[in-house]
């Protein structure tokens, strides 16, 4: 206990390289919330034929790129704010970059949601054009 309370220790206070830890942290908790809202649809998708599964997941590829753009522009605040940031004494500046960064995974994952939807829209509207079979 006492290796892991002088790791940490050592983290807040050397924030020249510490930035690494912080950044795999926050992208181990992304993909996990990421992982609670996505579970469900693709466990649903993949109920689904494979053949629509499969042309799902085509489409949502080429669709899911802002989505993955706007979680870059989050990380790389959350490594700027954990480097500048003084959380001794937080002020309105801290606030405000815990605010714009909260905004930006929340933009991010309302934009993967969007591209998957669109995707299985595209997806069935290729079945209702009779664009795809059984």
């Amino acid at each position: 206990m006492d290796n892991i309370k002088s790791f940490w220790d050592m983290v807040l206070t050397q924030r020249t390289w510490s930035w690494a830890v912080v950044g795999i942290a926050y992208l181990i908790v992304f993909l996990l919330v990421r992982n609670f809202f996505f579970h469900s649809l693709l466990s649903r998708a993949r109920a689904l034929n494979s053949k629509w599964y499969q042309e799902i997941k085509k489409v949502y590829v080429k669709k899911c790129i802002p989505g993955w753009v706007l979680f870059l522009v989050s990380f790389m605040l959350v490594i700027f704010f954990w480097r500048s940031a003084n959380l001794k004494q937080p002020s309105l500046y801290e606030a405000s970059m815990v605010c714009i960064i909260v905004l930006t995974i929340l933009l991010s994952i309302t934009s993967h949601l969007i591209a998957f939807a669109s995707s299985t829209v595209h997806v069935l509207k290729q079945l209702e054009n009779n664009q795809m079979t059984f």
